[in-house]
């Protein structure tokens, strides 16, 4: 009973105090402290529905980050591919490659060709020349949608434009089976008088519109004459071995492509 009346007495204290204070009294004693409690009450549990549609949610983007990351490296590892390449550019702005690797090899084939994972819907076309930051490897012999077969310079069925830099000295470069399983290769046709010596750097000539000019081919180890031809020849020791390589890249363009070679259709 004391108590109601106390209870009524402060109310109408209050009221007689002003509708301000009034106003305040209820926010700061009796409506903040129950939204506090609402605020910090364990929401509703969610059904069986929600939670299932919460877990697709997540799982779907689980799935688009990792897809995300995936791409993310495979255009890092690209771009460090295409930085070693970076002189060949330099060297020859026209010129467009894109990075391949090794996927398989013939064992039965004796000059050590192999096949790469790229191929027509990357723009790899026949005759394409092959490279690495170190020198040329081949040449593109067959393609298929997504890959592509590649004959190296250490094959009979090779023959490139070449020049020696030095004294300016052109043949062309072609294998043999007596070098191939030594990794190196031979340069005939070579005009009499050419003044070529060991140690001599070749490169390719550009002649004919298969090969970008200047590309590194290798340096000469031995100077003889050709037993057929009784011409001046070279035993060509690669700057890259086409025996060993993982990777390559393919030139798919670059100026003066075609100039004079009409590609095998």
């Amino acid at each position: 009973m004391l108590a109601g009346v106390t209870a009524a007495f402060l109310v109408i204290s209050l009221i007689s105090v002003g509708n301000e204070y009034v106003s305040g009294f209820i926010e700061g004693c009796i409506i903040q402290p129950v939204q506090r409690l609402m605020c910090n009450a364990d929401p509703p549990p969610k059904s069986r529905e929600e939670l299932e549609n919460e877990l697709s949610r997540l799982s779907e983007e689980n799935c688009r980050l990792r897809e995300e990351l995936a791409q993310h490296y495979d255009i890092m590892a690209e771009n460090e591919e295409l930085r070693r390449y970076f002189d060949i550019k330099k060297q020859n702005e026209s010129i467009s490659l894109i990075p391949a690797a090794v996927i398989s090899r013939d064992p039965d084939e004796n000059f050590f060709g192999f096949v790469m994972d790229k191929g027509a819907f990357d723009g790899v076309e026949l005759n394409s020349p092959v490279v690495t930051e170190k020198g040329l490897v081949g040449y593109v012999s067959g393609v298929s949608m997504r890959s592509c077969r590649v004959t190296t310079i250490l094959s009979p069925e090779a023959a490139i434009g070449a020049v020696v830099k030095r004294t300016g000295s052109v043949g062309v470069i072609s294998g043999s089976t007596a070098l191939s399983d030594s990794g190196r290769t031979k340069m005939t046709n070579l005009p009499a008088g050419s003044g070529i010596s060991e140690g001599d750097m070749a490169v390719t000539s550009g002649f004919g519109g298969m090969f970008p000019k200047d590309l590194l081919i290798g340096r000469i180890k031995a100077v003889y004459t050709d037993a057929f031809t009784a011409m001046p020849a070279a035993e060509i020791e690669p700057y890259e071995d086409a025996r060993k390589i993982q990777s390559a890249a393919i030139i798919t363009d670059f100026s003066g492509k075609d100039e004079l070679f009409t590609k095998e259709k």
